[in-house]
């Protein structure tokens, strides 16, 4: 599987690319242009000057391992990481809030030590078939404040599918970019809690 790093095609005057601070919520269909807005989008980080941190499934891991070592050089490579999202989602039960924002926090200010910039794109998943509102609203609420005090860059990306239209709803009021496999915006209901 070949994945072209491109520019993220959006008809807007921001795209993922034009921003270097803030908190997108990405709902994704398809996997293949995920993939490849997910390398866009550390093309831009290094380019920036960023050190990126990935949280992304293991299904995914090789794929973007390939990508990495086709268009980055070794030094490059050593601004990326990337982390199996189990350990943040799963590890210490299904989508256990303070786990999560512990390595999160942990991740993020241990790779950010010599570099004032980072951004930082996870995958989002969980076991359940029903995920609790509340506790990814306490999640994202908490990740957004860290985002924000930290001025960086962070994707939460969600598998369409997998969010309900209360979901949807939460987490356009907990981002203030969303973004879909062909737009970008600024959220209309976003809320500063």
């Amino acid at each position: 599987m070949y994945i072209e790093v491109i520019p993220i095609t959006i008809s807007s005057t921001q795209n993922l690319e034009s921003i270097t601070i803030g908190h997108v919520y990405y709902s994704y269909h398809d996997e293949e242009v995920y993939l490849e807005n997910l390398m866009s989008f550390v093309y831009a980080g290094i380019k920036n000057g960023d050190n990126v941190l990935i949280i992304e499934s293991m299904k995914n891991i090789p794929k973007i391992n390939v990508e990495l070592e086709k268009h980055f050089s070794d030094e490059q490579k050593a601004n990326i990481r990337i982390v199996n999202n189990f350990d943040y989602y799963f590890a210490s039960g299904d989508f256990n809030t303070k786990a999560m924002l512990a390595h999160f926090a942990k991740d993020a200010v241990l790779f950010n030590k010599e570099n004032d910039s980072i951004r930082t794109w996870a995958n989002v998943e969980w076991a359940s078939d029903d995920p609790d509102p509340e506790q990814l609203k306490l999640y994202e609420s908490t990740i957004d404040d860290f985002v924000l005090d930290e001025q960086m860059l962070s994707v939460c990306a969600y598998a369409y599918n997998s969010i309900t239209p209360l979901l949807d709803t939460t987490l356009k009021q907990l981002h203030n970019y969303v973004m879909t496999d062909d737009s970008f915006s600024v959220s209309s209901l976003y809320k500063k809690t």
